[in-house]
């Protein structure tokens, strides 16, 4: 089974340790796949989103089975930028929907973000754009978007800032995974639970599959 896993991620200042996280667990993904489940291969992507104030807003590296690339490119992701506390995550998952180049039968988001959308039906929290996404992107769209190329969505939450955001969403599309995927200051601990996520997102969304 092949399968195309996007991490999509919010790289703003707060969120260093996680791009390191994902950087890290992944070729301990890989081989657990190769030992325990060798029909599944695995092509891994990512789509790096900030917010509208800055000019690298956005960030992808297509699909590839060179992990070592996908090492390497997260290596030069840098975390900063952000302005107010919404970032611009509908612009990084229509990115990451509509961008990267989905060609296998299993595919899978898992985005991983400390803060909610634009827009006060997901916050009340300090927002330069309280009535949504300023080019006019919608939850609605956006994860209609995902469900027409058949993506299977994971959420890795970091804080609770959004749980607004997860209501609207399984609204929208029902019931998702969600990971807890908060930094309690221990790298390996962080790793761990990476890991585990997205071990746990393959392994479902086969499951959906079969």
């Amino acid at each position: 089974m092949n399968v195309d896993l996007c991490f999509v991620m919010d790289c703003t200042g707060s969120m260093s340790s996680h791009i390191q996280g994902a950087k890290d667990c992944i070729l301990k993904v890989v081989e657990h796949m190769e030992n325990t489940n060798p029909t599944i291969k695995i092509w891994v992507g990512f789509c790096g989103y900030r917010d509208h104030c800055d000019s690298d807003r956005l960030q992808t590296l297509d699909f590839t089975t060179t992990y070592n690339d996908f090492k390497s490119y997260l290596y030069n992701v840098p975390a900063t930028g952000g302005g107010d506390t919404p970032e611009d995550v509908l612009g990084g998952l229509h990115e990451a929907i509509t961008k990267m180049t989905w060609k296998n039968s299993i595919r899978i988001i898992l985005h991983v973000c400390d803060a909610p959308p634009h827009g006060l039906r997901f916050t009340n929290l300090s927002d330069d754009y309280p009535d949504g996404d300023p080019h006019g992107l919608t939850a609605e769209s956006v994860l209609q978007e995902m469900k027409d190329k058949n993506i299977s969505y994971f959420f890795g939450k970091i804080t609770n800032d959004t749980e607004g955001m997860i209501r609207v969403f399984r609204e929208i599309i029902g019931h998702f995974e969600v990971f807890d995927l908060k930094n309690e200051g221990k790298p390996d601990r962080l790793v761990s639970k990476f890991f585990d996520a997205t071990r746990s997102a393959i392994l479902t969304a086969v499951t959906l599959r079969e």
